[in-house]
């Protein structure tokens, strides 16, 4: 029971109702009523979230799918227009290795002619000779002799490392000039001074001619000193260290005969007539 305050009395504490009031109600009814019903609210925005996800995914993994089914459809084509590619390539090349046969047979023709004329005269024997010479000498004539062998592959289980690059046959191909080698030719093809040994991809090309390996470098020259100053060399020592680093393989034998065929790129580009004008 709640006890009355004599009449023309206060209560003690009714000065002080705001202030209990506070007290046992510290926070606002609205602040509860926002408080209860916010989950309430929240549960629809995540729900759409959910919702835009599965949409998105969905129509994500449907692209995906034609994208899957496009490929697939188009891999015969493609498959056949690379085929066609190669065997062009391929026909291309055989074609270009013809007309280089045929280059090679004109000009030996000319030159038996040439011979025939010069021979005549003492004169045009000397001048033949001298023109044999520089023919030697810029690789428009095949060459026959003793000499050196050379054959180097990519490492049996080639990874990038063991796989032989542009660089390493021409640092192989220097050694053995440096040996004195009087001419040398990769896989059949004749190397002069105006030779490009070169890398295209994964491909090594000598005269823009790609070569698969093993490569098989002939040298011609004294076959008693050749094979130890090649070792002795830069370039043999840069082989060597690929050998015994990387596992790049090579093979070096001495011959008693070797055919280093002439370079059937080479071209007259500059000539003079001599003699008293």
């Amino acid at each position: 029971m709640t006890q009355q305050a004599p009449p023309g009395q206060r209560r003690v504490d009714a000065s002080m109702s705001l202030l209990n009031n506070l007290m046992a109600h510290p926070l606002d009814e609205g602040y509860a009523v926002a408080a209860r019903t916010r989950p309430a609210q929240g549960r629809p925005h995540r729900s759409r979230h959910r919702i835009m996800l599965v949409v998105a995914f969905t129509v994500l993994g449907f692209l995906l799918a034609i994208a899957a089914s496009q490929n697939y459809r188009s891999a015969p084509a493609a498959e056949k227009e690379r085929n066609d590619l190669i065997a062009r390539v391929e026909q291309a090349d055989g074609r270009l290795t013809e007309l280089r046969n045929n280059q090679t047979t004109l000009a030996n023709e000319v030159r038996v002619l040439q011979a025939s004329g010069l021979s005549n005269s003492g004169s045009g024997a000397a001048l033949q000779q001298k023109l044999d010479d520089l023919e030697l000498q810029t690789g428009v004539v095949a060459v026959t002799g003793p000499g050196l062998k050379v054959v180097v592959d990519d490492a049996k289980d080639a990874d990038k490392e063991g796989r032989l690059l542009d660089v390493d046959l021409q640092q192989l191909v220097n050694g053995l000039w440096t040996a004195g080698a009087e001419a040398i030719s990769v896989n059949g093809h004749r190397l002069t001074s105006l030779t490009a040994i070169r890398g295209a991809g994964s491909a090594i090309t000598v005269d823009y001619s790609s070569l698969t390996p093993p490569y098989t470098v002939l040298a011609i020259g004294d076959t008693a000193t050749m094979p130890a100053r090649f070792a002795q060399s830069s370039g043999g020592q840069w082989v060597q260290y690929l050998v015994s680093n990387f596992d790049v393989r090579m093979t070096s034998t001495t011959e008693d005969s070797l055919l280093v065929p002439a370079d059937a790129t080479i071209a007259l580009r500059y000539a003079k007539v001599g003699g008293p004008k």
